[in-house]
């Protein structure tokens, strides 16, 4: 089966981009994050929080076919939201998305990326080295009433390639 497109995200993936993102953060942060705050995760604040970013410009990529299956944000040189369906992970679309953003923000003429990521994410974190980034920081993140500890991973995008899957 071919790896499904990427292309920019536009107002049509609002909802899929909001439904997208509980699934994933229900996924992937329980035990992580406080039940009560994963299951208070409201969709219909999503999608309004998802509409306001997309008019304001944040640049969003995503991979459907043409369902939604993972998304990439990007704010200047910050990577702040990489999510793929999780029935999807595991087959190369987050590294498609951050291979994109990469090399996107390369393009843009950026030295380096960075993103946060809560330091209890194994899974998350071990793609992130796998992928050439550096851990470089760490700090807290309040999610809902907790506070977490994260860590920040970075890539040098002036080296001459950006690492390949």
């Amino acid at each position: 089966m071919p790896p499904p497109p990427l292309r920019p995200a536009g107002p049509d993936d609002i909802l899929d981009l909001a439904r997208l993102q509980i699934a994933s953060w229900r996924a992937a942060y329980a035990g992580l994050i406080a039940p009560a705050t994963l299951d208070g995760l409201d969709f219909a604040r999503a999608a309004i929080r998802w509409q306001r970013a997309i008019d304001d410009g944040l640049r969003v990529l995503v991979a459907a076919e043409p369902a939604l299956l993972g998304f990439i944000t990007m704010e200047k040189d910050e990577i702040s939201m990489l999510y793929v369906a999780p029935d999807r992970w595991r087959r190369g679309i987050g590294r498609r998305l951050l291979q994109a953003a990469l090399a996107s923000l390369k393009e843009q003429g950026r030295g380096e990326a960075g993103l946060w990521v809560l330091s209890g994410n194994a899974r998350a974190r071990a793609f992130y080295q796998a992928e050439g980034g550096r851990l470089t920081a760490s700090g807290l993140v309040r999610v809902g009433t907790q506070e977490l500890p994260q860590v920040r991973y970075v890539w040098n995008l002036a080296a001459p390639t950006v690492p390949e899957g």
